[in-house]
């Protein structure tokens, strides 16, 4: 598409405001052509793009871009080729190394009783894989990340995830605890290291029926880890000092989340409860954080003390988006945030938002972004699936908004498109097997003037 001129706003406490930009910023869209579900990517430090899911006509596999989305190329882990479960996809820019995973666990009889995670790992950017079978306790909701610095046992890599199902249906499934794997190998072997308690009835202060849930952990430059989530109807940090093996959870003040009702409500408006990539820390050390209230506003809060203490929470959803699911953070350098997010102003369409902040720590940051997809096709147009037909096959019904910052300054975020209806009139599907989701991918760039 042609690129839009970006706008500016400054968050509030209660609401964000239209502001002038500091800077000229353009937002535009990546159409993959290939069908894809819970879409994650990556980005190498010469700025080649990594995503997935893809639905190829071989199989689930990695799309990979080296100009930006103008143009797509699929790789597909041997060992993946006749799975039907969504993989998920993290690169680690440090070692320049590649994982996929994905679930074992399905809806055929023969699957009902399957653990843990097929896990493929890349050296050369998805040429060649080697795959293995990881994290037998877990069945869903797997989240790989790794830290900046080594230890003094090597570079850690972790793995984490709810045991032993991501969904609580009392009192036939339960969930109980988030484990946390970790690897000194760069993912060839792994050994559990600790992990925390999230079944509510064992949380003091917690009512039984409430839910808990994690999204995928950061790293700081100390090598802490902090893993953000649901916690009841607070957002809280689980921190780590000691490479996993020991866990303290912290409630950050001023949060409050959307009302948990039941599993059925759960399965119609999931995306309400989920918060997949709501957690990021800069260069500095500074954790950032990200949820939607229980109105459907955005807000984000940050902590520079390991988050013993917090900022107060601002509204960073754009002026006038009513509802905002699945938000997502990123941050590096000095205070340099960046968001993305599933975001509706009216009627039930809901559009891809990005935007980005010099430096969050402000009294009132501002922000400069907005839509990244065309205006007359939004990226879901008859709103948020159900997901009642997948969570039968067994699939994840982790959604996922990824965020990152490419190494030449621009903000990218990947996310799906849902091919019904007037986007039938958009770019589809020529290089997969029929599906209803496209994958996309979103970009803020500065304008580059001659």
């Amino acid at each position: 598409m042609t690129p839009r001129v970006a706008s500016g706003y400054r968050a509030g406490l209660r609401s964000s405001t239209n502001a002038a930009a500091s800077a000229d910023y353009v937002t535009d869209i990546s159409y993959t052509e290939y069908g894809s579900a819970a879409c994650t990517f990556g980005v190498a430090s010469d700025n080649t793009v990594f995503l997935a899911s893809a639905f190829t006509v071989d199989g689930i596999g990695v799309l990979r871009s080296s100009d930006f989305g103008k143009s797509w190329r699929a790789s597909v882990p041997e060992g993946m080729r006749n799975g039907g479960r969504r993989p998920y996809l993290y690169f680690d820019d440090v070692d320049d190394r590649l994982f996929l995973h994905a679930g074992r666990f399905g809806a055929a009889p023969l699957h009902l009783f399957r653990t843990g995670f097929t896990l493929g790992v890349s050296d050369d950017r998805g040429e060649t894989w080697r795959i293995r079978k990881v994290a037998s306790k877990a069945r869903m909701n797997a989240k790989i990340f790794a830290g900046p610095r080594n230890s003094s046992s090597g570079r850690v890599t972790y793995l984490s995830a709810p045991t032993p199902f991501a969904l609580r249906v009392r009192p036939l499934i339960n969930v109980t605890r988030q484990v946390i794997w970790r690897s000194y190998d760069g993912g060839v072997k792994w050994e559990v290291a600790g992990g925390f308690d999230i079944d509510p009835k064992n949380i003091p202060g917690l009512p039984s029926r409430e839910y808990v849930t994690f999204g995928k952990g950061v790293v700081g430059p100390d090598g802490t880890v902090y893993i953000g989530g649901r916690f009841g109807r607070r957002f809280a940090v689980a921190v780590s000092h000691d490479e996993g093996l020991t866990w303290d959870v912290r409630m950050v003040p001023g949060s409050a989340l959307a009302r948990y009702h039941n599993p059925l409500h759960f399965l119609l408006l999931g995306s309400r409860y989920r918060l997949p990539e709501s957690t990021a820390v800069d260069d500095e050390g500074n954790v950032y954080v990200v949820w939607p209230d229980r109105d459907g506003v955005l807000h984000a809060a940050w902590s520079s003390d390991g988050t013993v203490t917090w900022s107060r929470p601002v509204v960073v959803s754009a002026p006038g988006v009513r509802d905002a699911r699945l938000g997502a953070i990123t941050a590096t350098g000095s205070g340099r945030v960046g968001i993305a997010y599933y975001g509706r102003e009216r009627g039930c369409a809901f559009h891809g938002f990005i935007a980005q902040c010099r430096d969050f720590r402000t009294g009132r940051p501002v922000f400069v972004g907005g839509k990244y997809n065309e205006p007359d096709a939004p990226l879901l147009p008859h709103g948020f699936c159900g997901g009642l037909k997948d969570f039968a096959l067994g699939r994840s019904l982790d959604d996922i908004v990824r965020v990152h910052f490419a190494p030449n300054g621009d903000l990218l975020t990947g996310a799906v498109m849902q091919m019904r209806g007037r986007n039938r009139q958009r770019p589809w599907a020529a290089r997969s097997r029929r599906t209803e989701m496209q994958a996309v991918l979103g970009r803020l760039g500065r304008v580059v003037r001659v």
